[in-house]
């Protein structure tokens, strides 16, 4: 499947090139590297630099988005526009460098667009771990559960492993009712199905329930 990647771009090309490695972007995905309007100095160095960069390491060659980022919304609905040009894609959301209204911006158009999309954050420091987020956590955090739901939700979160059996049985509800709404948890990104018919919490359910 095609990767689409929206990479704020600052006076520095090296965290960019970093991102590009650690997820093994390919020659036919797209890149868009979204940067305020106009270009002073430094970012304009830094775009030659990454544009050679990418052209001697095999990446693709770099789209320019220019934001007038003074007028937040309409950087919103451009971006957004730009998603929305891009059918059956996935969507990535390289964070880490950039001025932080572009960030912002970005993700507020992919929160908009309504898009699943990955936030991969790429940190300024050598030797601190990058972060990888799914959009199920914005979903999720904006989303209201049932009650049912968020039952079940905690039982499984506190037991760390557990039957359907066991949460019909500690909840005092149907086992019909029991798979139904981990049927839901899980295409939320809430759960995961382990051996032997037992679930699990996923870091996103831990970090809603902690």
């Amino acid at each position: 499947m095609l990767r689409v990647f929206l990479m704020p771009l600052g006076f520095h090309e090296d965290i960019l090139l970093r991102s590009m490695t650690h997820l093994r972007v390919h020659r036919d995905d797209v890149v868009y590297v979204v940067t305020c309007s106009p270009l002073v100095g430094a970012v304009k160095r830094a775009l030659e630099s990454l544009r050679a960069l990418c052209l001697r390491q095999g990446f693709p060659e770099p789209r320019v988005l220019e934001l007038e980022c003074r007028d937040f919304y309409e950087s919103v609905r451009r971006v957004k526009s730009v998603i929305s040009e891009h059918k059956g894609v996935e969507l990535y959301f390289c964070s880490g460098a950039g001025l932080r209204i572009l960030l912002h911006i970005i993700e507020v158009a992919l929160l908009a667009s309504r898009k699943p999309f990955t936030l991969h954050y790429e940190p300024e420091a050598e030797g601190v771990d990058t972060v990888t987020i799914p959009s199920t956590l914005y979903v999720n955090i904006l989303r209201k559960p049932s009650e049912i739901e968020e039952r079940v939700l905690r039982l499984v979160v506190e037991s760390g492993e557990i039957t359907v059996k066991e949460i019909a049985i500690k909840l005092e509800i149907k086992e019909k009712t029991v798979k139904n709404t981990l049927t839901r948890l899980k295409n939320l990104g809430l759960i995961t199905k382990k051996g032997k018919g037992r679930v699990a919490a996923t870091q996103i359910a831990q970090v809603l329930c902690g």
